[in-house]
């Protein structure tokens, strides 16, 4: 597949993503915005870029992970699943041709003053004009976005220091009686202003749509985003308050030409015709910047099976989506001609404003998840603050703006649903990050079909059986320990060792071939340690899109007894708590030992708890294995209240006592260990050993795999190394003692 010519540097950015917001935001907004919020307009201005920042920082952070065409669409596709990424797509694409139409509509106002000429040939010259500008468009699309960026670079300038001369002549000369009323209806009129006037910056991220096409974009991207938001807010801010201070709002009150009014009253008719021409050139390069952004949508959904493939091909000569830029004018022209522009782009903007809040959810997704494969070279500071902030401003945006969310987004989102429905569902298997990672009834499904089960599976190519199975993600502290680990409860049969490599599911794996410099030092490393420890060892290195059913297919394939990983805990700006194997903590079929390594090398004193339940057999034999492999004294404690009586805790001793006897073979002792606090008792009492194993048993819930169990709490802070035993959820792979323990019961009953 041919793919696009990287040939934008940083000021090309630059220029494309301010020449997205200055155009119809400062030409033409403003009088809607001094309609609903009197002088005060200008801090609605300030208030709707704050609001975007955190979601311009979210957009950069993306757009280095995933420096490819199509933008926000890419970034919610690949999270969210393919269903979330159509509606997005096809949103975010409708929003910006309609932006687009809206541009060259506003051009009609500026044009008023600069002909009395009405109709040509029948045609409103306020029709006539847009879709011959349109016409130009495209054509320079077609050309190549190199072209295009030369020529907005121009415009830029001549915008800026338009707005800049106006702005400098403005603000000392200007009477402050003109500033009242300051807020003419009230905070709700100012909230409804910043959620409309936000449409002004709805161009500062499109320039990731075309990230494929940018030179060094995980340098170039983030800085062009973040500089032209800064310069842009403080032109619009600057700008709409030298327009309140010169000019009375009942001039302001729906003034879609209130540049020019300005103008023409501080320099006279000639220099008022002179901003106007500036005004029109200014929101045609924003249309075209919005045409070129809004053609990569359907470019990159065609190349993901979701749209027709025709759509994703390059022209040979060009190397630009050609029918993508030819189908996105036809629909601006369509909008120019028929539609009516101004209010069907405030619904579409609505939508703009609940992407971006995904946005900024999409970040918190991808860092929590800890998905492989998302390693941004930029990374938003203040992580999660800030995103978060971006979230809960956005919510209160959209809830000002009421009735307009709910038409935009269901007018919006009904299409996309209906085409991923009867066409790209069939044509994608994608889940997304969320899919991947959440409840996956797909492979419980599964499971209870075994020929489905055995399908999956055969493309695994296992063969063998394993007793313990140990997968590494690539961040194992100490995978040498980890292995060791799984010997001790392989009793001698043979550990399968598994690297996991997780890659988008946008990747082909036949793509991939050699093993990467870290998966072959590993396969070296534990080979040796195979021989030295003379433990049956087997390596393999698989690369998966989806590592959960992977590990799902490996165990079951091996009918493994156990599944043995490292414990995640939280790395440096998580929120939550990293669960290696995630929802299948729930629904392996095998047993899961979670293994935390605080240092030790020596293991000679075993603690294990007892919870008086169904598991202890499980746990104090497997406790038991642990302590004969390291040849280690065990003792076997149960965790009581301050309150209990002597006789009690005689009666306790002696059960802890038989069930030494009947499930241990190395030196065992027992122990009651009281406190009101069960977690800082335990922590309190490993002080004094080198290993503690405990069961957990508790069902996981949404909220414990988020931010932690008392068995992830109890792991985290106990002092010396722990192995965390989580039975097998399925009756039919219940554990089974071995014959030597099975005979020691016998003798003790």
């Amino acid at each position: 597949m041919k793919s696009l010519d990287r040939s934008l540097g940083l000021g090309a950015v630059i220029s494309i993503s301010i020449s997205s917001m200055l155009g119809s935001g400062i030409f033409v907004l403003p009088g809607l915005a001094f309609a609903q919020t009197g002088a005060s307009a200008w801090m609605a201005y300030l208030a709707a870029g704050i609001c975007v920042l955190p979601a311009a920082l979210s957009k950069s952070e993306l757009a280095t992970a995933m420096p490819t065409s199509g933008g926000t669409y890419v970034y919610l596709e690949r999270t969210f699943g393919p269903l979330f990424g159509m509606i997005a797509g096809l949103g975010l694409w409708l929003s910006l041709l309609l932006k687009s139409a809206f541009a060259l509509f506003g051009i009609g106002a500026y044009v008023a003053v600069l002909t009395n000429v009405s109709s040509i040939l029948g045609m409103p010259i306020s029709k006539l004009l847009p879709i011959s500008l349109l016409i130009l468009i495209v054509f320079l699309n077609i050309l190549g976005v190199g072209k295009v960026s030369k020529s907005l670079i121009v415009v830029v300038i001549l915008s800026v220091i338009t707005l800049g001369i106006l702005s400098f002549y403005g603000t000392i000369n200007y009477d402050p009686e003109l500033l009242n009323p300051y807020y003419s209806n009230g905070l709700s009129g100012f909230f409804v202003a910043t959620g409309m006037v936000f449409v002004s910056y709805a161009g500062v991220t499109k320039v990731a749509a075309i990230a494929e096409e940018i030179k060094e974009p995980e340098k170039n991207l983030p800085r062009g985003i973040l500089l032209s938001l800064l310069v842009v807010t403080i032109i619009y801010c600057v700008v709409t308050f030298v327009l309140s201070a010169n000019l009375s709002q009942a001039v302001l009150h729906s003034n879609y030409r209130s540049i020019h009014t300005l103008a023409e009253l501080f320099w006279g008719t000639k220099i008022g015709w002179c901003v106007a021409v500036v005004a029109i050139i200014t929101m045609m390069s924003m249309a075209n910047a919005g045409v070129m952004a809004a053609s990569r949508f359907p470019f990159a959904m065609s190349r993901d099976s979701l749209l027709p493939k025709f759509l994703g091909t390059l022209s040979p000569k060009y190397l630009t989506p050609v029918w993508s830029i030819l189908i996105s004018g036809g629909i601006v022209g369509y909008a120019i001609l028929f539609f009516n522009v101004q209010e069907i782009a405030k619904l579409a903007s609505s939508f703009i404003l609940l992407i971006y809040m995904f946005e900024n959810i999409a970040v918190i997704v991808l860092r929590e998840t800890r998905v492989q494969w998302y390693k941004p070279r930029y990374k938003s500071p203040f992580y999660p603050w800030v995103q978060m902030f971006g979230i809960l401003s956005l919510i209160l945006l959209l809830t000002s703006m009421k009735s307009v969310v709910v038409s935009g987004i269901v007018g919006i989102s009904i299409p996309g649903f209906l085409i991923y429905i009867f066409y790209a569902r069939k044509r994608t298997k994608r889940k997304g990050v969320v899919g991947i990672h959440g409840a996956r009834k797909d492979l419980t499904a599964e499971f209870e079909q075994e020929s489905g089960s055995q399908k999956r599976v055969e493309k695994l190519r296992f063969v063998r059986h394993a007793k313990s199975v140990v997968p590494l993600f690539g961040k194992e502290r100490t995978p040498e320990v980890l292995i060791e680990m799984a010997a001790a409860l392989s009793t001698g049969e043979l550990i399968e060792v598994t690297h996991l490599t997780e890659v988008p599911e946008q990747v082909s794996l036949s793509d991939i071939h050699d093993d990467s410099a870290h998966v072959r030092s590993l396969r070296r490393r534990i080979n040796a340690l195979s021989v030295k420890q003379n433990a049956p060892v087997a390596f393999d290195a698989v690369v998966s899109h989806d590592i959960f059913k992977s590990i799902y297919d490996i165990s079951y394939r091996l009918h493994c007894e156990w599944l043995v990983t490292e414990w995640g805990g939280k790395t440096r700006g998580a929120l939550t708590l990293h669960n290696p194997v995630g929802w299948l903590r729930n629904h392996l079929s095998c047993h899961l030992a979670i293994f935390r390594d605080a240092g030790v090398r020596y293991i000679r004193k075993v603690l294990v708890i007892s919870k008086s339940d169904e598991h202890d057999r499980l746990i104090i034999s497997t406790a038991d294995q642990i302590a004969r492999a390291h040849e280690a004294r065990l003792t076997i404690v149960k965790v009581v209240n301050d309150a209990i009586d002597q006789r009690e805790e005689d009666a306790l001793l002696m059960l802890l006592q038989a069930l030494g006897k009947s499930y241990c073979q190395s030196p065992t002792t027992t122990q009651i260990i009281k406190g009101e606090d069960t977690i800082a008792a335990i922590v309190a009492a490993t002080v004094e050993y080198d290993l503690l194993i405990f069961g957990d048993t508790d069902k996981q819930t949404f909220w414990m795999h988020l931010f932690g169990s008392e068995a992830d709490r109890l792991i985290e802070k106990a002092t010396c190394s722990v192995v965390s035993v989580r039975p097998c959820p399925y009756e039919s792979r219940n554990f089974e003692p071995s014959n030597d323990t099975k005979k020691n019961e016998k003798k003790t009953q």
